[in-house]
């Protein structure tokens, strides 16, 4: 009974996957929905990741993300990745596609010692993105993370040296944004502490990208609403549970691939587990980033807006508490 019930399983995912290709030949997924940013930019809900991927594999995957329907692509200095990432965008026209990328923070190599050491390495480093990206400018630039001494202290601080650190790079943040060569800026892995550190700055972060994804309720440490209060759009990632920082890579979570919750309403709509994790975020109007090499699955992942998840169902996976997550690797104060 058991191996029966697997073959339908199969078979119907085998099913979904064909409708899939029959509606990417069609032409029939439409473009992502967006949501503003605070200075009016427009940020897609769905973004196409790169995280721990190489450049060829970078390069396959973009162009089939950008062949698919996406409109966004993610990546980052520290990826390694970013001249794939050019590539794939140097073959299609440069206004239909939101580049993201991000920039490390401060003392990610030893050399950003003092605050000004900081700003200088934070321009050199955005300057060089531009470069391998073979673009002028990019949509977005996020610092990846506060200070690494914020790994240790949990929470940005003038005492340690963080806050003024923090200041500094933002400081070339901004000039990339008057500059032009950011259409918008942005933080990522940043706890109120850090928020705190620029919160007399003229502009301020229009993006957060922090870990979320099922199991880790609606609010995760009251920074959802926090960011509201600020005025930032939260942006996910891990958005299937994959654990940040791993070297092992384990991927998505086990429980949100095939733990009962996700596959049961995933059978209710003939659709796939990633997808129901990936509905779950943006029903919230929540832009998230997901990644695959599979062409066919990407387009699944564009999915999302033909059909809706009830409110049951969304109660009962805001309630769901596996796998466990928080906002941000770096700082939780």
């Amino acid at each position: 009974m058991a191996v029966h019930a697997q073959s339908l399983t199969q078979m119907n995912r085998l099913m979904s996957q064909a409708a899939t290709l029959f509606l990417m030949a069609a032409g029939a997924f439409a473009l992502p929905p967006t949501v503003k940013l605070s200075n009016g930019v427009n940020l897609p809900l769905i973004s196409a990741g790169s995280g721990g991927k190489d450049s060829s594999w970078t390069y396959t995957s973009f162009k089939a993300a950008l062949s698919a329907g996406f409109t966004a692509l993610d990546t980052a200095h520290e990826y390694g990745n970013q001249d794939g990432a050019g590539k794939a965008i140097s073959e299609v026209n440069r206004t239909s596609v939101f580049v993201e990328t991000k920039v490390p923070g401060c003392l990610v190599d030893g050399s950003m010692l003092n605050p000004f050491k900081c700003y200088n390495e934070t321009v050199q480093v955005f300057e060089n993105n531009l470069e391998l990206l073979n673009v002028s400018y990019v949509d977005l630039v996020l610092i990846h993370y506060p200070p690494l001494e914020v790994f240790v202290t949990r929470s940005c601080g003038n005492l340690t040296g963080s806050c003024q650190m923090v200041r500094a790079q933002w400081k070339a943040m901004e000039e990339f944004y008057s500059s032009g060569k950011a259409r918008a800026i942005g933080v990522s892995n940043y706890c109120p502490s850090c928020f705190d550190c620029i919160e007399s700055t003229k502009v301020q972060p229009m993006v957060n990208q922090l870990q979320y994804h099922v199991g880790m309720g609606p609010d995760p440490q009251g920074m959802m609403s926090y960011c509201k209060t600020k005025g930032c759009i939260v942006q996910a990632y891990g958005s299937l549970g994959n654990p940040p920082l791993d070297p092992r890579d384990p991927g998505p979570s086990h429980e949100i691939l095939y733990g009962n919750l996700t596959t049961s309403i995933a059978k209710a709509h003939n659709k796939s587990t990633v997808q129901v994790a990936l509905k779950y975020i943006v029903a919230q109007g929540i832009p998230t980033v997901t990644k695959s090499g599979n062409p066919v699955h990407l387009a699944e992942d564009l999915d999302l807006w033909s059909w809706e998840l009830d409110p049951d169902e969304m109660q009962a996976l805001q309630a769901h508490r596996l796998p466990h997550g928080s906002p941000s690797f770096a700082c939780s104060k």
